[in-house]
């Protein structure tokens, strides 16, 4: 009895892991060293023909942590403002901690991390 029960509790734990990881809509923008950096297609929200938000996923494998940034984009202006970061147990998906402090307005450029992110954002997930 005791080995069905701990076996139904994994295949639970494996599925509910697999849902979480199947709501997430990632696709890749770039990687430096042990970092990863991604775009969430499911959190974009247009707010008009020039704004819109979306969460920018940050995986740092070698801490074990996930910041999901969220942040708000002219990409007519090319600005961007930070507008919160939740940083999550990468593993467990469990949260660590958040910080709601919207930052100031930055600019970027077509190049930058940010100037793909856009790109990947506008072309509905396709890199050109």
């Amino acid at each position: 009895m005791r080995k069905v029960f701990c076996a139904l509790l994994f295949a639970t734990v494996i599925f509910i892991d697999v849902k979480i990881c199947a709501a997430e809509n990632l696709k890749f923008i770039d990687a430096e060293d042990d970092t990863g950096y991604f775009v969430d297609l499911d959190s974009f929200a247009e707010e008009n023909a020039s704004v819109f938000r979306v969460n920018m996923i940050v995986i740092r494998i070698n801490l074990n942590q996930m910041d999901a940034v969220n942040l708000r984009i002219n990409h007519r202006l090319q600005t961007y403002i930070i507008r919160s970061i939740k940083t999550y147990s990468y593993d467990k998906r469990t949260e660590i901690k958040s910080d709601e402090q919207i930052r100031p307005t930055r600019n970027y450029n077509d190049d930058s991390l940010m100037g793909d992110l856009v790109k990947i954002v506008l072309n509905g997930g396709e890199i050109e």
